[in-house]
């Protein structure tokens, strides 16, 4: 989990400020937090170097290069674009591009439920839902030494479930709404 936009760090003044080329927000460090599967989480920005201190508005995490490590877009005030290339350790994944047919075309409000490893993820797809920057609509899910996920629930706006089994680990799988099979991305 990556927390990129600044906050201030006093709001209990109620003065009038001059900000000049400035911003409301201010310069703080982000956060990268690293779950720890126990339901805590450790920051781990500074050992990372994703600590940055730019004045952020715009966050877009996604597979950047399709090597199924996710990867950081900021957006920052008054900057360039930066790009956190991903380039993470040796564990499995597998991520889902839905299409819905009765549903909306992009699958919005689908919910996609992975088992694997004894755990049980749930993402759901969501847009618009972030402040100048938009989330992929690619499904990912973290497998760690998992190479299948045993089950994969999927169920669409329109109310219909697709199940699939035994999906192999490390790949983009495209699902049609009301198709019971799962379509390999080719990278």
């Amino acid at each position: 989990m990556f927390e990129g936009v600044g906050r201030r760090r006093d709001q209990t003044e109620g003065q009038i400020l001059v900000l000049g080329q400035h911003s409301l927000n201010g310069r703080e460090h982000k956060c990268l937090f690293r779950n720890n599967g126990d339901g805590t989480f450790t920051d781990v920005a500074h050992v990372e170097a994703t600590d940055r201190t730019e004045d952020g508005r715009g966050i877009s995490v996604f597979d950047y290069d399709r090597d199924g490590q996710l990867d950081v877009l900021l957006r920052n005030y008054r900057q360039p674009a930066q790009l956190l290339h991903n380039t993470g350790g040796p564990q499995h994944w597998i991520a889902f591009k839905l299409i819905g047919t009765r549903s909306n075309r992009d699958a919005v409000g689908a919910r996609v439920t992975v088992a694997a490893n004894g755990r049980r993820q749930l993402r759901q797809v969501s847009c618009g839902s972030a402040y100048l920057s938009g989330q992929s609509l690619v499904q990912h899910f973290g497998l760690g030494p998992a190479t299948e996920a045993q089950a994969v629930e999927i169920r669409w706006p329109s109310g219909v479930s697709t199940v699939l089994t035994h999906v192999p680990a490390n790949q983009l799988v495209q699902v049609v709404e009301c198709d019971a099979t799962a379509t390999p991305v080719p990278r």
